[in-house]
């Protein structure tokens, strides 16, 4: 798949970015071109090489049509996550690290949906806010917002969930 300057992306596990360069880059002793994503919020960015760009997962960002299918993912019922924490923590990195807007969001509303019956751990709280990073990286680019505002919009459609349970 071709990529361009200015191309929005998602890599499964970093998040989303802006293609900002493509460049000729020395890796142990050889010059081999590269794409430069800047990813989304001021987190660092990647550089991959361009021949490996499509093992590495990287896609153009989702449709309007299908983050808003996420977002409604979000206020819909929870599902029962594995009893064993470890499992537990497994399944929710695996849908993170899918890279896919609606499994992510249903990362966010299975975890959310277990705290409100029992106390989330520390590693919940980790992959929780490493979802909703993710999410809202890529809500941001599709929907034009800044990745704040992504994130306040994630948290009021979950939000608004609880209150009309």
């Amino acid at each position: 798949m071709q990529y361009l300057i200015n191309d929005r992306v998602v890599h499964p596990y970093h998040g989303a970015g802006i293609i900002t360069d493509i460049c000729m880059q020395d890796i142990s002793g050889e010059m081999v071109e590269c794409v430069v994503i800047k990813l989304s919020g001021d987190r660092a960015g990647i550089l991959l090489p361009a021949n490996n760009v499509g093992e590495s997962g990287l896609r153009r960002v989702s449709s309007k049509k299908d983050i808003d299918a996420a977002m409604r993912t979000l206020a819909t019922p929870g599902e029962e996550l594995p009893k064993d924490w470890r499992r537990r923590i497994d399944v929710l990195k695996e849908r993170v690290n899918s890279g896919d807007p609606l499994i992510i969001a249903t990362a966010i509303r299975d975890v959310l949906a277990r705290s409100s019956i029992t106390k989330m751990n520390p590693s919940e709280k980790r992959v929780l806010n490493e979802a909703v990073l993710v999410f809202a990286g890529e809500f941001s680019l599709v929907r034009m917002v800044t990745l704040e505002e992504a994130k306040k919009l994630i948290h009021k459609k979950v939000l608004g969930k609880k209150k009309a349970t």
